[in-house]
């Protein structure tokens, strides 16, 4: 299928979705990623697979689902650099993105595709992550569909909600649903390596901040991300290191999009969030110190951005519950009147 956007053709899109998936390793998972991608609702998607160098049995498991699947290989070039190879010969019109211990709730691609239809071919989705322990499994309702909530932003950065808690997260790779071409505009993911490819969430997002709208859907959620031993985000000093490699290439000049003050509070935001909850309080301070003083310029601006979006939230409930009061007293007039 070929898509329109107004009356131009798009030419090389033969589906609406590319599914980028790097793989390494994680052959005890991976069975139930590729099969939550086949068990879709919507079904004009290809899945695209990108081997790092498995030693495994995964490739071999890839190679069994025949043409269901688009196979690279590389050797431990690390995720960013397979998402870019996969990104690469994409033929769909949006990018999703699915690691391969996670996998994906059944409508997810439905959803995505509701909210392009509704929103006019938005550059940035960000779909809902849920949590879960592995060997946990989910309640029998938690995969069946929701009533479609969705919240538009002017773009990333202007979002005026939170998205995410312990439990939920829309911040991740697998809650970022992208439109190629904007992809490519951006410069794809960094040609990072196995061992400093962390927060390219984040670094994805920086890039794409100022596109918009950003569509945030908060409902039904859409992925499922896995919590392991092996999880990238176990290791506290990759992380950190990761956050800091950010706020150079902030200052580098890097990020262009959106406003500086903007980008400073997401990175900020990050680094505060990882210095005090998994370097502090587990022990670490040295590393915290490490990552919060040369960070604190962005640290300082996230606190008070974050302290203003606060006061902001309480004044508008504050004009809501006083508006609600005066309407009930101007009712309970008009009823003592008759």
């Amino acid at each position: 299928m070929d898509y329109f956007i107004g009356q131009s053709r798009c030419d090389g899109v033969k589906a609406r979705f590319s599914i980028l998936m790097p793989v390494y390793n994680h052959k005890k998972y991976l069975r139930q990623a590729i099969e939550s991608v086949l068990a879709q609702t919507f079904t004009d998607y290809e899945l695209i697979a990108v081997d790092d160098g498995s030693t495994d049995g995964s490739v071999e498991l890839l190679e069994s689902y025949g043409d269901q699947i688009k196979i690279l290989k590389q050797y431990h070039q690390g995720p960013e650099v397979a998402r870019n190879k996969a990104a690469a010969i994409a033929e769909g019109e949006y990018l999703a993105f699915l690691d391969s211990d996670d996998f994906l709730f059944p409508t997810a691609l439905s959803t995505y595709d509701q909210v392009i239809r509704n929103f006019d071919l938005p550059p940035l989705i960000l779909g809902t992550m849920l949590f879960f322990q592995d060997g946990d499994v989910f309640p029998d309702d938690t995969s069946k569909s929701h009533p479609l909530e969705p919240f538009k932003f002017e773009n990333y950065f202007s979002k005026t909600r939170p998205l995410g808690n312990a439990r939920r997260s829309a911040n991740g790779m697998g809650s970022i649903i992208v439109r190629k071409s904007v992809y490519h505009e951006v410069g794809g993911l960094r040609n990072s390596t196995a061992q400093t490819f962390h927060v390219e969430d984040t670094h994805l997002l920086l890039k794409l901040g100022g596109y918009g709208p950003c569509i945030f859907i908060n409902e039904p959620a859409t992925y499922a991300y896995r919590r392991h031993a092996d999880n990238s985000t176990e290791n506290t000093k990759d992380i950190a290191d990761g956050i800091l490699r950010l706020a150079d290439s902030e200052r580098r000049g890097e990020y262009l999009g959106g406003r500086k003050i903007d980008r400073y509070a997401v990175i900020g935001g990050r680094a505060a969030h990882w210095g005090y909850r998994y370097c502090w309080r587990h022990g670490h301070k040295k590393m915290a110190l490490r990552l919060l003083v040369p960070t604190a310029d962005m640290v300082i601006v996230a606190l008070w951005t974050k302290f203003l979006k606060s006061r902001k939230a309480w004044a508008s409930a504050f004009r809501s519950e006083v508006k609600q009061q005066a309407e009930k007293v101007h009712s309970d007039d008009k009823g003592s009147d008759r």
